[in-house]
């Protein structure tokens, strides 16, 4: 737990905390009923990337005997383990019992979730078909024995493990892998006097285990859950013999066979089968082990079927067109008038697309150059620069083939595209390309732009784009077009690294200019002039700009921040940070942008980024920070801040406790989502 002289949190335990704030989602009644089982979801895919990468870090470190490099000096990393893992079940219990209410909750609403006890005997026709015909053929099914070698097992799935009981008291094993990559968790039965019932896939083959294993003696049968979560570390081979797609690949490769980190299981599992499990898997002592419910991989509920009942959802919203371009149909004839910021999902993503895909297409268009992180499955962004190639324009995509678990499908996107004539760069070595920016390149024409640049807060993902909250602009401004451009050529040739003049770059530009903003406010309080600080991002954990903030709240800065996840600081602490204010927003999309806010005396220095402030964003990955400059996009940025910040129906006051309450307002509700969203429609009127 937190000492007394602690100025800092655990980035693990505010992640934890994090998570609270999404499984508080879930409770929260005002929300419509699958939107909180899908926040259910939403937590348990959290928690397993959370094993994966974070708790799979420390107990790696601990088993090569090095330290972790742990934010708080004193606390032993074994001890920090255990930590996590009482956290955890403290929140699991919260969570279990918040299941079984929504699902009661949804039976009032004619929802039923039969399990394979209580299948109606209507429905047992219609299950027994689609196991024989569809489900039956699709599983894999391995038998167990004691001595048998270690089974390698997914970690994105799950397994039943099936234990046959012998009159003379042995047992047999065997494991049934859930085919959820092929089918769905749920399968949607036929309504019974309007009532709609759903059935989990695994209690489809619990209903038939005997049909199943029809060729075995045994006195009972019975099949439990379990969920295997495993080291996703990816070390890339720096062989120069061979290309770096090849060395991702066969990074992929090695992932498969990571150690166990975690094992969820159905708590009423036999003692026996357990001893025989934990052996099986070879389980260490630094191994978290989970008692559970009956059903895992709980993920799933982000994908629950909508049954038709629109009115147990987040109503949608219309996305807006910017004023400018409802006025002006053409968007290079636009973007060369004005600077010009949309705010997804508020503004419709389809003012990015559109441009892309005119780029693609217009003859007088001779360049296209984009860093690529992440993309949509069925990728527009991706069909656009290949119709570019194909229209004979020189595109270029510098993509990161090492996005956390997008590591697969960009290796598939960058063979795509260099089939089909786009020149691909794969990022820097040493250092993971972050930053979210592009260029599109005119012929020239007396009296027109010849550059347009773009530069985002978040992926060029269209999925994402109407559910995560990021800041893109456009722009012609020719210093800021110069030097994206040289950010492109640095990609090219990594010697060549500038100085720039608007543009912080990390890993040497964007630390810099944070300290220099905060030290700029704090000689600005000194003098009597504006000082303010104001910051929104996903995650806050360096605790060198942690230190510098604590030095401006002590100098009497006035600090702000809005922080989705991690949050290292500790606010209100009486000579240290009593002028720093927390806020963190959990609501119906996922609050994304990295925004950067200093007053500077009146003369607002405010800078849209791809980087959270993390020493691996700003120290090990290159990442753009964009100043704003036209007074119109300024002011459309700080009211959004500003109504963030003052939210009082989904803002939680971050403190020192776990328990984070939401910041509240008797006489004025402002729940943000739904404030800016009318600011916006209203703002471009």
């Amino acid at each position: 737990m937190l000492k007394k002289n602690h100025k800092y949190i655990n980035r693990e335990i505010s992640w934890l905390k994090f998570n609270s704030r999404v499984l508080q989602e879930a409770m929260d009644k005002k929300n419509p009923l699958l939107e909180r089982l899908r926040f259910l979801g939403i937590y348990s895919n959290n928690l397993d990337e959370f094993y994966k990468v974070r708790y799979a870090y420390i107990a790696r470190m601990i088993q090569f005997q090095r330290k972790y490099n742990n934010i708080i000096e004193d606390q032993k990393d074994v001890d920090l383990l255990d930590e996590i893992n009482q956290t955890v079940a403290f929140q699991q219990k919260k969570y279990d019992l918040l299941y079984e209410q929504i699902i009661k909750e949804l039976a009032k609403e004619n929802t039923l979730l039969v399990d394979n006890d209580h299948l109606p005997e209507s429905l047992i026709p219609y299950v027994q078909d689609f196991f024989q015909n569809k489900l039956s053929h699709n599983l894999t099914v391995l038998y167990w024995m004691e001595g048998d070698k270690v089974l390698n097992l997914k970690d994105n799935i799950f397994y039943l493990i099936v234990t046959m009981k012998k009159k003379n008291g042995n047992q047999q094993y065997a494991l049934i892998e859930v085919p959820t990559d092929r089918f769905s968790r749920f399968l949607v039965l036929p309504d019974i006097n309007e009532k709609h019932y759903v059935i989990f896939l695994e209690d489809i083959i619990r209903f038939h285990l005997k049909d199943i294993f029809q060729f075995f003696k045994f006195e009972t049968i019975e099949a439990k859950s379990i969920k295997l979560t495993k080291d996703a570390d990816l070390s890339v081979d720096n062989d120069v013999q061979i290309s770096y797609m090849e060395s991702v690949a066969g990074a992929l490769k090695e992932r498969q066979k990571g150690l166990p980190v975690r094992l969820v299981y159905d708590k009423t599992i036999d003692s026996k089968t357990l001893v025989f499990l934990k052996k099986m898997l070879n389980l260490d002592e630094y191994d978290s082990l989970s008692p559970g419910g009956k059903y895992h991989n709980k993920k799933d509920f982000m994908k629950f079927p909508t049954l038709g009942r629109k009115d147990l959802e987040y109503k949608k919203i219309t996305p807006i067109i910017p004023k400018i371009l409802r006025e002006e149909k053409n968007y290079f004839k636009a973007f060369a008038k004005e600077d010009t910021l949309i705010y997804t999902p508020y503004y419709d993503y389809s003012v990015f697309l559109k441009f892309l895909r005119g780029a693609a297409i217009d003859p007088k268009v001779t360049k296209i150059k984009i860093t690529i992180y992440r993309v949509a499955n069925n990728s527009q962004i991706i069909s656009a620069l290949i119709n570019a190639a194909k229209n004979g324009k020189q595109v270029t995509a510098v993509l990161e083939l090492r996005a956390r678990f997008d590591e697969e499908q960009n290796i598939k996107w960058s063979q795509l595209l260099q089939d089909e004539g786009v020149n691909v760069i794969f990022g820097v070595p040493g250092l993971k390309v972050h930053s979210k920016i592009g260029i599109v390149e005119r012929e020239y024409q007396r009296g027109a732009a010849t550059r347009y640049a773009f530069i985002s807060t978040g992926n060029f993902h269209e999925g994402t784009a109407k559910i995560y909250t990021d800041f893109t602009l456009f722009t012609v401004n020719e210093s800021i077009v110069n030097q994206v451009n040289d950010v492109f050529n640095f990609f090219n040739a990594n010697y060549l690294v500038k100085n720039y003049k608007d543009l912080a770059v990390s890993p040497w530009g964007i630390r810099r200019k944070l300290i220099l903003g905060i030290k700029r406010e704090i000689k600005n309080k000194k003098s009597g002039l504006v000082a303010q600080i104001n910051l929104k991002v996903n995650s806050l954990c360096d605790k060198e700009i942690i230190d510098h903030l604590y030095d401006a709240s002590k100098n009497g800065v006035e600090v702000r921040i809005l922080v989705r996840g991690i949050c290292s600081i500790i606010p209100g602490i009486k000579d240290l940070s009593e002028n720093i204010k927390v806020i963190s927003v959990v609501d119906k999309f996922l609050e994304h942008p990295r925004l950067y806010w200093f007053k500077n005396a009146g003369e607002d220095a405010i800078f849209i980024s791809s980087a959270d402030i993390m020493s691996r964003n700003l120290d090990h990955r290159v990442e753009v920070a964009c100043p704003i400059t036209n007074p119109k996009n300024k002011e459309e940025i700080m009211k959004i801040f500003n109504l963030g910040l003052e939210d009082n129906v989904k803002g939680r006051l971050i403190k020192e406790g776990l328990e984070e309450p939401y910041q509240r307002n008797r006489r004025r509700k402002n729940r943000s989502q739904e404030t800016i969203y009318q600011f916006i429609k209203e703002f471009n009127q």
